[in-house]
This record gives C-alpha cells, structure tokens and sequence, in this order.
C-alpha cells in the first residue's frame, strides 16, 4: 500500500498513532525520500514549515530509539538552507549533542526550555520522559549511593534540590523515587538506588506513572 503524501497533518497521525517508537522511526524513514525532493543544497522548494516539522520528528524519533550515530548522519542529510536558519531544527539538532554528550542538565534545558510546535512538541514530551526513565534506569544499574543534587540533575530536577539537603526527605522527588524502590539515607544525607527486576521488562520508557510524575514535576519547577 502506498503512503500518503507527507503533510502537518498526516505528520501528526503519526505521531499520535504509531504502536511503538520503532514504527514511528519506520513510518518516517518512508517519508524522507518524499522529502528529499523539496529542496536542494542552495533553497527550499517545499513547504518550510512541513519539512522543518518532519526532519526534526525524524531526528527525535531517531532518540527514541537509541540511534544516535544514525541521527548524527542525519543531520547532514536536512536541508542546509533551512537548518541555518529554523529555529525548530537547531533546537532538535543541540538535543541530539546534548544527549551524544551526556550532557544531562543541558538535555534538559533544551527539551523544556524551547518553543516547540505540533507535532515535535508532543514527540519532545515524550522523549523528555523517555530520557528521564533511561536516567533513572543507567543510575539504578551504576550507583550504590547518590548525592540527592547529583540524582536531580540526572532526573531533571536540579530546581528541586536547590534548597539544600536538610528538606530533601520531605519533597516529592524522594517520594517518588522511594516509590520505584530506591531508599534514603536521611542520616548520611544520600540515595541508595536500586533497580526492581519487575520494571526490568517494560517498554518504551513512557509506561510509569512514577517517571510521567517526575517529568511532571521539573516542568512546574523548571529545569
């Protein structure tokens, strides 16, 4: 069966549609040839707005599914008269340096901190708890105790530990993160993370109330 022709709105079908991240890479990967041919290396001769919307929802779902090499290749494959100049793209572009970097509070920052539009915004969303629960995750396995600042800087939630340790066991951060099964230290001031075998299996980083929570939680506090 052939594809639609690639619009905003078939764009944000899907998006909001695909069963999975990896269908949602694939259903784009079928789109970028369509693409391709609405611009050269000196001007656009689509729609501006249309393709600045599918290569940066290209990009993310590149994230979302761990292909970082690839989504670097892809970067050279977006229109270079528009990437100079898209505001949209360039964001996109400093997450995926950030992330490339493991540059945490600057992932952050430009997933919360930037003007996206329908459909990246709602793509953004759901990587931003998608790398949160990555982060929970990568903590969980690595460390046997952790600073609660250094744990809300890999959450998101550096605002949240800003005032000082001696509050840190009544927030809602502690709360939540007892709530996946780590433990606090109130006495030595530290978490102690722990990963429960049962959450070993799920899918798509997206699944937990607790992690919806949080992100939840850093953007009503900022990051």
């Amino acid at each position: 069966m052939s594809l639609l022709p690639l619009s905003l709105d078939r764009l944000g079908k899907a998006v909001a549609e695909s069963p999975s991240y990896e269908a949602l890479y694939d259903v784009l990967g079928q789109y970028e040839d369509e693409a391709c041919l609405q611009f050269t290396q000196t001007q656009i001769t689509g729609d501006e707005d249309l393709l600045s919307a599918f290569y940066s929802s290209f990009l993310i779902s590149h994230l979302l599914t761990d292909q970082i090499a690839e989504a670097r290749a892809l970067t050279h494959r977006m229109p270079p008269t528009l990437v100079n100049k898209d505001k949209v793209l360039q964001n996109s572009i400093a997450v995926l340096r950030a992330v490339s970097q493991n540059k945490y509070h600057e992932t952050y920052q430009h997933l919360r901190s930037e003007t996206w539009p329908e459909p990246v915004d709602a793509l953004v969303h759901k990587y931003d708890a998608y790398f949160t629960e990555k982060a929970f995750r990568d903590v969980s396995r690595v460390y046997e105790s952790i600073r609660p600042e250094a744990a809300a800087e890999y959450l998101g939630l550096e605002q949240m530990a800003q005032n000082g340790t001696a509050n840190i066991s009544s927030s809602k951060l502690v709360q939540a993160l007892l709530e996946r099964g780590w433990e606090w230290d109130a006495e030595k001031q530290l978490f102690r993370p722990h990963f429960p075998e049962q959450l070993a299996n799920a899918s798509n980083g997206i699944n937990s109330n607790t992690i919806n929570h949080i992100v939840g939680l850093a953007s009503n506090h900022g990051s």
